[in-house]
């Protein structure tokens, strides 16, 4: 039951990181699992390749120490995590960008609550509260909205016009398919989507940096999205050695800070939750590249009609399945942080 529930955790986790302005480590907060995960990743080390490269001995002590490793890492955890978050990925990556195409304002709407609510899951964490830790919240809080605001209209706009000018090369066989392939599969264009891959999932571990918005900055967003859509193993590939090699690294980072200063953390994370609520405002200018629209800055909605109804029950809905989820892990025998022996 306890891998079931693990699982859909994994889902939720993963469709979070498909959105961009929704952080994957906001929804692990929420789900009571943020620093049981980063202790798991932080614990993999060469001890752990060993003991999985040991199997290959065919004797009972090397499958012991197999077993001990994996106990030791929280495999079973890791493992049924990582199950749901790729499952959700691949399987609403498509369904996804068609609710964000089609049902821009209402999905955000969604999330917006959703994220809204999950402020009290680490402010509930933060055992003394301090001005100094009060500082370096308001400090993580404004580093996302000056993130967020990054990238121009007019940088918004260029990008936009570019896919749409490769969409229509590409609808008009003007761009075949090996011309396509030559520039993606370039040295160069590889290496960067290592290094996008490293950093996206650096920000992805973080509750309010969301690594699809990062990758939108770096124009690799669409990229990886179409290659989980249509299976391009090669884009997959590199891009997915970059996120176990940033994920490795940034999640020691993260292990040590929980462990030698647990509140001040605690407080950048409920800074960078509350700074997320910026970019998923659901409300937005728009504009038209084409035959998609492109949003813009965040506006307020000039009149109260049935679509900002519908945008505020999904806000609401979002919101009161953190509640829900609060409840259920404060139940006793539920707590999903708790590290199981």
């Amino acid at each position: 039951m306890s891998f079931v529930k693990n699982i859909l955790q994994g889902m939720v986790i993963g469709v979070a990181n498909i959105i961009p302005g929704v952080s994957g480590g906001t929804m692990a907060l929420v789900l009571g699992i943020y620093e049981r995960l980063i202790a798991a990743i932080h614990n993999f080390s060469w001890k752990t390749v060993l003991a999985c490269l040991g199997l290959f001995k065919f004797n009972a002590k090397a499958r012991e120490e197999f077993l001990q490793e994996m106990r030791r890492i929280d495999a079973w955890f890791l493992a049924s995590i990582g199950v749901g978050a790729v499952a959700a990925i691949i399987a609403l990556a498509k369904v996804m960008t068609y609710f964000l195409e089609k049902h821009h304002d209402v999905t955000y709407g969604f999330f917006f609550g959703l994220v809204a609510i999950s402020i009290l899951v680490p402010l509930t964490l933060i055992k003394k509260h301090t001005w100094v830790g009060l500082l370096i919240g308001l400090l993580a809080a404004g580093s996302v909205v000056a993130l967020a605001n990054t990238m121009s209209e007019g940088a918004l706009l260029e990008k936009a016009r570019a896919k749409y000018e490769l969409k229509v090369k590409k609808e008009l066989g003007l761009l075949s398919k090996s011309a396509e392939q030559k520039v993606q599969y370039a040295p160069q264009h590889l290496l960067f989507l290592f290094g996008a891959g490293t950093l996206a999932i650096s920000a992805m571990i973080l509750p309010g940096i969301s690594g699809s918005f990062l990758l939108l900055l770096l124009g690799a967003y669409f990229e990886i999205l179409k290659a989980i859509a249509y299976l391009d193993l090669v884009v997959l590939a590199v891009f997915a050695a970059g996120c176990g090699i940033g994920l490795l690294l940034f999640t020691r980072f993260l292990d040590y800070l929980l462990k030698h200063w647990h509140n001040l953390t605690m407080y950048f994370l409920v800074g960078l939750v509350a700074g997320s609520l910026w970019p998923i405002w659901p409300f937005k200018q728009m504009t038209r590249v084409g035959d998609e629209v492109v949003y813009l800055a965040n506006k307020l909605p000039a009149a109260f009609g049935v679509h900002e109804l519908l945008v505020l029950l999904a806000s609401l809905l979002g919101g009161m399945l953190v509640l829900l989820f609060m409840v259920i892990e404060k139940k006793p025998g539920t707590a999903a942080g708790t590290v199981e022996a």
